[in-house]
């Protein structure tokens, strides 16, 4: 029953059997029987288990998918967004990052996710402008007064640094 197999393929993606889960997602999705949400959730979740078995490409065709079915899905463009960056793409990860803003105005994630990706072109002003939004939406992150610190510190700005830097070691436990 494709339901069941979507069932095992999310229970095997909790305890990191990866290659089972996309064998059961593939499965699910190859039975034609799943309902629109749940094949949108089975390509979602098997690009999650291909990501993190590290085929890129494959992810982003099965959130390319996923988005097709649901085109102001906010987390999916997130998502594929990372794969794109796993994949050195930092162009498509910011494009896709972009979209899971404009539908997802308050998304911690995709702030943080573009800030990372422009910090990766080297880009350290929208790098420091993301991280500071995504603190306005989650002031307790540490990583992002370290990575926000860490841009600051690329560009000179070394007071600005060492304050985030300082405040990002007190925050951790």
């Amino acid at each position: 029953d494709a339901t069941a197999d979507l069932s095992a393929g999310l229970a095997a993606s909790r305890v990191k059997d990866y290659g089972g889960a996309i064998r059961l997602f593939s499965r699910a999705l190859d039975s034609h029987q799943l309902s629109p949400a749940n094949v949108l959730a089975a390509y979602s979740a098997r690009a999650t288990a291909e990501l993190q078995n590290g085929n890129t490409d494959r992810a982003i065709a099965d959130y390319t998918a996923a988005i097709k079915l649901k085109p102001d899905c906010g987390a999916c463009f997130n998502n594929r967004g990372m794969a794109y960056v796993a994949k050195d793409d930092q162009d498509g990860a910011i494009a896709d990052f972009d979209d899971a803003i404009r539908l997802e105005p308050k998304s911690f994630d995709a702030y943080f996710n573009r800030a990372v990706a422009y910090y990766h072109k080297n880009d350290n002003d929208k790098a420091i402008a993301d991280y500071t939004a995504a603190l306005k939406l989650k002031p307790d992150c540490g990583p992002c007064y370290h990575n926000r610190g860490m841009a600051e510190q690329d560009k000179g700005d070394l007071d600005a640094a060492n304050q985030d830097l300082e405040t990002a070691d007190q925050m951790k436990p």
